[in-house]
């Protein structure tokens, strides 16, 4: 974790092995390219390339720099470093940015939205026919396109709540599994639960989700990852080292985590308990990063940006925006019945009506129930299999 304000510097090395599965014959080695990827918290991603972007510098044969200056939007960052050409090899990483308590951008109440816009304001501005604005004081030769942005904010969180948050995006979370009860129950860190098996019974270090079903010979340990579908893992550590995949875990049914077998087929269980009172670099500690959500369907892409492009034009009195209330517009000699704004409704024989074509068609396959979130599922019957749980973005 770094304060607001802190010059970040990303450091990777690139190289070959002289001797294939012997990291002790690493040689640094310069690839033909290098390229860094940065998300940044509000889901902006920049690239930076090497030999093109003076962020990016080479100092030594392998070793490659990121240098993004002073950041200062608070909240998880990510990048991605790739070597291409006489080096093939990825490397992905993270960091936290804290919010200043002496300046801003001060801390708001969190509003449920999606991880990621439903559209982008390049496409808000060509549904909107691509709007200009002008450049300076009487000037009226120097044109740039508007800024859509927020209105694509604005419509992006507007559907998602009218569709019941079904689409909320790619959203990434870490979680801090671990052992809440002498049993081996699995509480996450937002509360989710996963009834504990460890060989049907309490497993130590360890803990195993029942999914026994007559096809393995024992049951699975798993664990239960809050928000569906999973998209990947993009990270797991234990005892603050990055566990790979290949031999130690594997992602199934989108939703579980499951402990593999190492390469001599002897089992493996994840951590029961860790100290969740240190950071998950530490010794004792265990954590999983991964992302997960549905993106919208086309239709509910177009149809966010058909509602930025309402936005703008009634927050700026462009001349396609009606008048609030208006229900009937003439010209040249057609009339056309309009439904007020303010009437948007969805009613049980014709579904949702707002006005707006494919807006309505939008909503009534995703949302013809009018469902203000997610459903939530409760089992009280067989606890090993079923338990209480949400699903989705919260």
């Amino acid at each position: 974790m770094f304060q607001n304000g802190t010059a970040f510097l990303v450091r990777e090395t690139f190289g070959i092995l002289a001797i294939p599965g012997d990291p002790n014959s690493f040689i640094p080695t310069d690839p033909t390219g290098v390229t860094f990827t940065v998300r940044d918290p509000a889901g902006t991603i920049f690239t930076y390339i090497n030999g093109i972007d003076a962020e990016v510098t080479n100092p030594s044969v392998g070793v490659y720099e990121l240098r993004q200056g002073p950041l200062s939007l608070a909240g998880f960052w990510t990048y991605r470093a790739q070597g291409t050409g006489a080096v093939e090899a990825v490397s992905e990483g993270d960091w936290t940015i804290l919010p200043s308590a002496v300046i801003g951008p001060p801390v708001t109440e969190f509003l449920p939205s999606p991880c990621t816009p439903w559209c982008d304001a390049q496409d808000a501005w060509i549904a909107c026919g691509s709007p200009t604005t002008t450049i300076g004081s009487g000037s009226s030769t120097t044109q740039c396109p508007v800024d859509m942005k927020p209105y694509a904010n604005m419509a992006s969180w507007l559907l998602f709540e009218l569709s019941g948050r079904l689409y909320s995006g790619r959203c990434e979370r870490t979680v801090r599994p671990c052992g809440s009860v002498p049993c081996g129950f699995q509480v996450l860190s937002r509360g989710y639960i996963v009834w504990p098996q460890g060989d049907w019974g309490w497993g130590g270090w360890g803990w195993n989700y029942p999914d026994y079903t007559g096809c393995g010979c024992i049951p699975l340990d798993r664990i239960n990852l809050a928000g569906y579908p999973v998209r990947e893992i993009i990270e797991v550590k234990i005892d603050g080292i990055v566990v790979p995949e290949a031999f130690n875990w594997r992602l199934d049914k989108r939703r579980y985590l499951t402990r593999m077998a190492d390469a001599n087929g002897n089992a493996q269980r994840f951590p029961a308990c860790q100290r969740l009172d240190m950071e998950d670099t530490e010794v004792g500690t265990f954590a999983v990063t991964y992302a997960y959500g549905d993106d919208p369907p086309l239709l509910g892409s177009l149809a966010a940006a058909q509602i930025a492009c309402e936005i703008y034009s009634g927050s700026t009195g462009g001349e396609c925006a009606l008048p609030a209330g208006t229900i009937r517009v003439t010209r040249q000699g057609v009339t056309v019945d309009k439904m007020a704004a303010l009437g948007w409704f969805r009613s049980s024989t014709s579904g949702w009506q707002t006005g707006i074509g494919i807006v309505d068609a939008f909503l009534n396959a995703a949302n013809p129930n009018g469902l203000t979130r997610r459903p939530m599922m409760f089992a009280p019957g067989n606890r090993r299999n079923r338990f209480a749980q949400s699903v989705g973005q919260p």
